[in-house]
């Protein structure tokens, strides 16, 4: 009886934590063929960045291990502001990286990277923050 009663216990205690899981944004994937744009703009220290090159990876929160990623863009300046533009993205999964220049810094050379969570298929804005690195 003694094994009944904790088979019993153990059993529900593996329901509870199955029905508890969930993930935790909902998003999964993430890739073309949606309405989706991030407008993504590169600072350093609260500073656009005068030039930079933005790489994106899809349906992923990290760094690609590899460094491959699936698609880049280079920043235009529209008024003071640099945005680099992905477009026909779908809800999902993102990580951003950018490598850049930042002439009030010595040494100007600067790259950061981001995950990011598309909820809705429409305009969305990131901040790219970047830090000076040495070549």
């Amino acid at each position: 009886m003694k094994s009944f009663i904790y088979i019993a216990l153990i059993s529900l205690i593996c329901v509870i934590a199955a029905v508890r899981c969930k993930k935790s944004s909902g998003l999964s994937g993430g890739g073309l063929g949606g309405n989706a744009t991030l407008l993504i703009t590169p600072e350093h220290h609260g500073q656009f960045v005068d030039t930079c090159e933005v790489y994106i990876k899809y349906g992923t929160l990290n760094a690609p291990s590899n460094g491959l990623y699936d698609d880049s863009a280079s920043c235009v300046m529209s008024d003071t502001t640099p945005i680099a533009v992905f477009n026909h993205l779908t809800r999902g999964l993102y990580y951003i990286y950018g490598v850049g220049f930042h002439s009030l810094y010595t040494p100007p050379n600067v790259m950061g990277g981001v995950p990011v969570s598309v909820y809705t298929e429409d305009s969305n804005t990131v901040y790219l923050p970047t830090y000076t690195y040495y070549p």
